[in-house]
């Protein structure tokens, strides 16, 4: 915006057609045209929602506004991603960046977050962008309910271009009045002549100040210009894209419970609910029915469901948005023999899928967030008989319930050996209910005979003890409308997250911490390396899951690194948990099953994991289970087992039993000397790296059985050997 103190509008010839908005190029030419407010600078912390919206690299990227609407969602022009204003839901096309919280932008205070994820409204032109992390201690703007009218009196902020600065370093708010109203659009000029939109405010809020404090009324488009840097135009009145209108679909994107469903007919439903007040947000249901008809479904995220067919197939149906209805792709059959025939499903949110068919339930172990058909593996039995259940979810990892027709409501917790603790979590009371779901977190949902859907939080959800649940009977999330023949709630935390059959962190030769997915192969789909070098020289690395890696430095003390975002930029942070180093290991490895083995001059050591999220007391044992372990490389193979190269050219693996107890096996005599880096993920992969970066696939059919004769090297397209650069490698455990 213009405070009009430097400079005044040019009277020029006026142009034939209005600027086109979006985003500005900073410091190049603009393919495309964007328009931010000029006007007073802003100080203090009233406009924290506000948010810089930078599209690409700083400097030579796109810059808009935004606006906070939901703890970990911005609300901003679709202009500022597409020039023609489509934009795909899904990961933003070129990597994009918020700053929040931030008036000057030289300050180092507020919230910098990537986008992972783009929703866009179907008419509206406008996109919801979903930060990596929630916008922590950043109150979002309230929406409006009403829309303005003409003669209102409306504030616009931007980050955009004045009058006198082609890249402004604050935030600029000025008063504008609505001149026209239709139902999509406001047009607005500036309360004084000074006070016009400019390049780089596109998406930027317009706001009215009400007794409870600012809400939002609409989204920056477009405008003339006139007094801005650079611009001839003398005109400046601008257009607004009307927000009041949008409860319904942004509550269906920002809701941060939500639960698939599937009709008899086949038609599949999306319903948004907010966890903590348990309002049904929106509902959207597709226009397409599915071609087969659905028995039961597990989400594993945001946009992939499992669903069966009542003959027996399972399907990946991968969902392509929610805006305004559910729209799918055609459903891709997993399965090549049928036999799906599981009454309930549902995914824990850590790689396990459980099926309860009859009274018998089954675990699966799921590879890729985009799962094929060979992505659902180790096909194993959970028990035979006895689970007399009516209904069924998970609740966490390796944890389910399910009610008993005389109304128990049992839990299980379910060991990585497939053996499993039962619980009585409420005696009575359970009965009724024809359907239960949980996205995790302690949060319950029962659906009625008379298709309501009740709501209940669990404060200790996986004890086994449901005497902390609490209910809330006359507060449902519905009292009727839910009749679905399926339905499951998306996981809070969905792993794995990405389309690829294995998740790889490492630390490259720079110290900055690494993340690649890659396929079975161990070709990377996508790799990327952070921005921020660690605190500390890397020496050895494990990787716990997908939001958790445990790294020793060179001065021998132990760090666990916290993964915030992996694509489209991996953040993290680090925090030292030992008090006394010691941590001189050489290598590190998981086995997913609770232990971490470390070989520091030949000793191998043992410790027990009690957290997913370790700090030290966490970390027990520290078994030493022998020494002479001359092992060049280091992984784990599963629970129990580690498996190594030798510097003669033997691999070897070891059942570890306990102190100074383990059984020895030779699995190839020759052949291993030229591996540097040694991981797997579990179920017989294995991924040997050469000094060249070349990464060769191994798979062992049966890895816990101490022979090689059935390791066969799964050789990549002629020319096409993959590479991992990185100097510390370790694969996310499947079973973790």
């Amino acid at each position: 915006m213009n405070n009009g103190e430097t400079s005044r509008p040019r009277r020029v010839p006026r142009k034939a057609l209005a600027v086109g908005l979006a985003a500005v190029v900073l410091g190049l030419s603009p393919a495309v045209p964007v328009i931010a407010v000029e006007g007073n600078a802003v100080t203090g912390t009233a406009y924290d929602f506000v948010a810089k919206v930078d599209v690409g690299a700083a400097g030579v990227g796109a810059g808009c506004t935004g606006a906070l609407v939901a703890p970990q969602w911005v609300l901003t022009a679709v202009d500022c991603f597409a020039a023609a204003g489509a934009v795909a839901e899904g990961a933003p096309a070129t990597p994009t960046t918020v700053t929040l919280g931030r008036a000057d932008l030289t300050e180092t205070d507020g919230v910098v977050a990537p986008v992972v994820r783009l929703v866009p409204h179907p008419d509206r032109g406008v996109v919801l962008a979903k930060l990596a992390t929630p916008a922590t201690g950043i109150t979002p703007v309230t929406l409006a309910a009403t829309p303005a009218a003409v003669g209102d009196q409306l504030t616009v902020a931007g980050y955009g271009r004045t009058a006198t600065e082609w890249v402004p370093k604050k935030l600029h708010a000025a008063t504008f009045g609505v001149t026209a109203a239709d139902t999509a659009t406001l047009t607005v000029l500036g309360a004084s002549t000074t006070a016009v939109v400019c390049k780089g405010d596109a998406g930027g809020p317009a706001l009215r100040t009400t007794s409870a404090g600012m809400e939002l009324v609409a989204v920056t488009q477009r405008s003339w210009q006139g007094g801005c840097l650079a611009e001839t135009e003398t005109r400046r009145d601008a257009t607004e894209l009307r927000a009041d209108d949008l409860a319904g679909w942004l509550g269906v994107t920002t809701g941060d419970v939500g639960i698939f469903g599937a009709l008899a007919d086949g038609h599949l439903t999306y319903t948004a609910i907010d966890s903590a007040s348990g309002d049904q947000l929106g509902t959207v249901t597709s226009t397409a029915a599915l071609p087969f008809t659905p028995k039961a479904m597990a989400a594993l995220n945001a946009d992939t469901v499992l669903i069966t067919s009542t003959d027996g197939h399972l399907y990946r149906v991968d969902v392509t948005g929610l805006s305004g209805e559910v729209r799918f792709a055609t459903p891709v059959q997993l399965d090549t023999k049928g036999g799906w025939t599981h009454d309930w499903l549902s995914f824990d949110g850590d790689g396990s899928l459980f099926g309860l068919a009859g009274d018998a339930v089954r675990r699966y172990t799921i590879t890729s967030a985009k799962p094929g058909p060979g992505s659902v593996i180790n096909n194993t039995s959970v028990g035979a008989s006895g689970f007399t259940l009516k209904n069924f979810t998970t609740t966490g990892p390796d944890f389910f319930i399910g009610a008993t027709a005389a109304g128990v409501l049992r839990g299980y917790a379910v060991s990585p050996a497939g053996t499993w603790t039962p619980y009585n979590v409420a005696a009575s009371g359970w009965g009724g209910y024809t359907a239960l779901t949980s996205p995790g977190n302690g949060l319950y949902y029962a659906r009625t005979a008379a298709g309501g859907l009740l709501r209940f939080k669990d404060a200790t959800p996986v004890d086994g003890n449901g005497a902390d649940i609490t209910a809330y009977p006359n507060d449902p999330v519905a009292t009727s409308g839910w009749n679905q023949v399926a339905l499951s709630a998306v996981p809070l935390r969905s792993y794995p997250q990405h389309a690829a059959d294995l998740s790889v962190f490492g630390v490259d030769a720079d110290n900055h911490l690494t993340y690649t997915a890659t396929d079975s192969l161990g070709a990377p789909i996508a790799t990327v390396a952070s921005a921020a070098a660690l605190p500390f020289t890397a020496k050895a690395i494990a990787a716990l899951n997908y939001t958790t890696v445990l790294i020793n430095s060179t001065d021998g003390f132990l760090y666990r690194v916290d993964v915030s975002g992996t694509l489209p930029a991996l953040t993290f942070t680090s925090t030292r948990i030992d008090t006394r180093g010691g941590w001189t290991h050489d290598m590190l490895a998981y086995d997913g099953a609770g232990s971490l083995y470390g070989i520091a001059s030949g000793n191998l050591r043992r410790y027990t994991l009690t957290s997913a999220k370790p700090v030290e007391a966490n970390i027990t044992g520290g078994i030493a289970v022998g020494a002479g372990f001359t092992l060049k490389t280091l992984t784990t193979a599963g629970p129990g087992w580690i498996l190594g190269t030798v510097s003669d050219g033997r691999l070897v693996s070891y059942k570890i039993i306990g102190a100074g107890d383990w059984d020895p096996y030779t699995l190839k005599t020759t052949g291993w000397a030229g591996y540097t880096r040694l991981t797997s993920p579990g179920n017989g992969q294995y991924y040997a790296v050469s000094a060249d970066n070349t990464v060769t696939s191994v798979k062992d059919a049966a890895p816990l059985d101490g022979v090689g004769t059935d390791i066969t090297v799964l050789s990549p397209a002629p020319g096409t050997s993959p590479k991992w650069t990185s100097k510390l490698v370790s694969a996310v455990p499947y079973l973790s």
